[in-house]
């Protein structure tokens, strides 16, 4: 029986992306513990630069998984067309998505449910020792409390949008790997 490469590379990224996820999070709320220990605030770049960070590696790992998915189905079946290249880094996306986002649930709702709360606490005491006008104060504590509301439905986004660019990543890749190229002799219009 032969692995399927997309949901081998899928489960890795998914581990990866997991992995990732609870080191930055226990970063962010050691460093607001700290932040408020010490009655400071908290740098904004500091803030911009993990989150810079996290986007760079998620995509990075997303883009990985897809290309090496790809690549592998491609040595496995060499009967292989763009639609089915497509279609296999769409799964690894879809398997990486789905086991990433159901980890983040399962975290947030059954093994930490008190760690958004925490970190909505621990942001709205950083922002009090700040020098921000009110007005801009109430809207950052608005705008923390808003993404700790609805874990389903950031997953939801989160999930429609991964498999968008899944999509389109899969698309450019399996127009680069693929090799053969007959789907596309004579008449460009013809994928099948």
């Amino acid at each position: 029986m032969k692995k399927n490469p997309a949901i081998v590379y899928g489960l890795i990224g998914a581990a990866i992306l997991i992995v990732f996820g609870l080191v930055i999070q226990m970063y962010i709320t050691s460093f607001l513990e700290k932040a408020v220990a010490k009655g400071e605030s908290v740098s904004f770049m500091k803030f911009v630069g993990v989150g810079i960070i996290s986007i760079i590696v998620i995509v990075g790992v997303y883009i990985f998984c897809i290309i090496k998915s790809i690549k592998d189905y491609r040595k496995i079946n060499p009967d292989y067309t763009y639609k089915k290249l497509v279609g296999h880094g769409l799964l690894a996306t879809l398997v990486l998505a789905l086991v990433s986002t159901g980890f983040s649930i399962l975290y947030s709702q059954v093994i930490d449910p008190g760690a958004a709360k925490k970190n909505i606490e621990l942001t709205e005491k950083v922002l009090d020792n700040t020098n921000m006008p009110e007005d801009q104060k109430e809207k950052a504590l608005e705008n923390v409390r808003k993404q700790g509301q609805n874990p389903g439905r950031q997953a939801m986004t989160s999930l429609a949008i991964t498999l968008v660019c899944g999509l389109i990543v899969s698309l450019i890749t399996a127009s680069v790997l693929n090799k053969k190229g007959k789907e596309f002799s004579g008449n460009p219009n013809n994928l099948s």
